[in-house]
């Protein structure tokens, strides 16, 4: 189960309208009951149990405080796939890495349906995991240790460059790429070749340097300052899972633990919840100085009980987290909506394994 954890949590922030014409809710099986063109939503990607092929798309309507699961194979009659990772928004259409399936699917931005599936050549890098937008492409890390660049006009894969094992999320800061190399697979031999975190030149789009941090990095996210903070998930043994912070001058210091993250301006959001662990901390930090800024962010009786996913609304500051129900991986999971301030607002049910949450 641990490497399970391991997948995109999506922390990419993106806003737009997303049309609901293509959903089914939790109360009505009609697939074209759902609103047009709502504004104020949220995009989930439900990763499903792997193997199983029902990786799906919830959509949330924050005005209504409703939603509508099973978006995408309404849409288009066909499974979305095996093991959804992470979705970016981007012009008129959505980008959707689905890692077992090995496809990058595009989806028009206002029907749901498929524009396009991207599938690596034969023989060709691929097993896509994270997925981010900036200049006009689409970059996506490739699990085989690859970072492929796409065209959004023609929808194709026009380069990629070698980084480390088993790369994980990006993150963009400072006009670089960012990437953390897991060597996830490399479990036997306690992912000795999982310890840096490429740093990439977009404009020659080239690696120029691996910024070495704790053992297993998997997560990343930036503040608006341009500082990078990346999550090492350690060997779920002796080595806990470590938020450490890379500066400007690539400079890294540790922050604290934990293992899942997202940043809003100059707080950085994060869940430590190791796999089987008793109690689950919600901490925030100072992205500036590095120090906690409130050791319990977040309230109420609604806590997630095996979070997976999280993402703050940049808009808002509110606060989303995607979770199992419990410690089963095969049912139907749940979203938790948390104010600016913390206070419980909504939970939302969903598919198995929300674990991208996009705005």
């Amino acid at each position: 189960m641990e490497i399970k954890r391991s997948f995109r949590t999506i922390a990419l922030l993106m806003m737009g309208a997303l049309s609901l014409t293509a959903c089914s809710d939790d109360d009505d099986d009609e697939p074209n009951n759902a609103p047009e063109e709502k504004i104020n939503s949220v995009f989930v990607v439900n990763s499903g149990s792997m193997g199983a092929n029902d990786a799906s798309i919830s959509i949330i309507d924050l005005d209504s405080n409703k939603v509508y699961n099973n978006c995408f194979v309404n849409a288009t009659g066909r499974q979305l796939g095996d093991t959804g990772q992470d979705a970016v928004r981007y012009g008129n259409r959505i980008y959707i890495a689905v890692s077992g399936s090995n496809t990058i699917e595009v989806i028009d931005r206002k029907t749901l349906k498929s524009v396009k599936s991207i599938q690596p050549a034969a023989g060709k890098p691929g097993s896509p995991r994270d997925i981010l937008a900036y200049g006009g492409k689409i970059y996506v890390s490739l699990y085989d240790g690859y970072v492929a660049k796409i065209d959004t006009a023609s929808l194709a894969i026009e380069d990629s460059i070698a980084v480390g094992p088993n790369p994980e999320e990006m993150t963009i800061a400072n006009g670089y790429l960012y990437v953390a190399n897991s060597d996830g697979l490399n479990y036997g031999n306690a992912y000795e070749n999982g310890k840096s975190v490429s740093k990439i030149d977009l404009k020659e789009f080239k690696e120029l340097s691996k910024i070495e941090v704790i053992v297993n990095p998997c997560k990343l996210a930036s503040d608006k300052d341009g500082n990078v903070f990346v999550i090492s998930i350690g060997d779920y043994g002796t080595i806990p899972a470590t938020i450490q912070k890379i500066d400007k001058n690539d400079k890294v210091s540790k922050i604290g633990e934990g293992t899942l993250m997202a940043c809003y301006e100059n707080t950085l959001y994060t869940i430590n919840a190791p796999y089987g662990a008793e109690t689950i901390d919600f901490v925030s930090y100072n992205t500036t100085n590095g120090t906690v800024e409130k050791a319990n962010y977040i309230s109420g009786e609604e806590l997630p009980s095996n979070p997976c996913g999280m993402n703050v609304n940049p808009q808002s500051g509110e606060i989303y987290i995607g979770s199992y129900d419990g410690y089963n991986y095969t049912s139907d999971g749940f979203v938790f909506e948390y104010s600016a301030n913390g206070t419980f607002k909504a939970k939302y049910n969903v598919g198995v394994g929300p674990i991208g949450i996009a705005f």
